[in-house]
């Protein structure tokens, strides 16, 4: 079970930085669902971890950073519906 939680915290951390990467020399835009799904699916992942580990303080913000991550994924959806 460690190996496994270890695994997801750093598969979190992995994917929320390469999608920084990315942002950062204009691979990815934010409005680019890629980008939002990588913020989700990274800090979703930390959440799971933070909890685990019980690190109240991280856990927190990466479950603000997912909230952000999937309100931004449900308007470039709705947008693309619209447009």
């Amino acid at each position: 079970m460690s190996i496994l939680i270890e695994a997801i915290g750093w598969g979190g951390a992995a994917t929320i930085l390469a999608a920084y990467v990315a942002n950062s020399n204009g691979w990815l835009d934010r409005e680019h669902r890629l980008y939002q799904l990588m913020n989700l699916g990274g800090a979703s992942a930390f959440v799971l971890y933070t909890g685990v580990h019980q690190t109240w303080a991280t856990m927190t913000l990466n479950i603000i950073w997912a909230g952000v991550a999937a309100s931004a994924l449900i308007r470039i959806l709705r947008r693309k519906k619209v447009g």
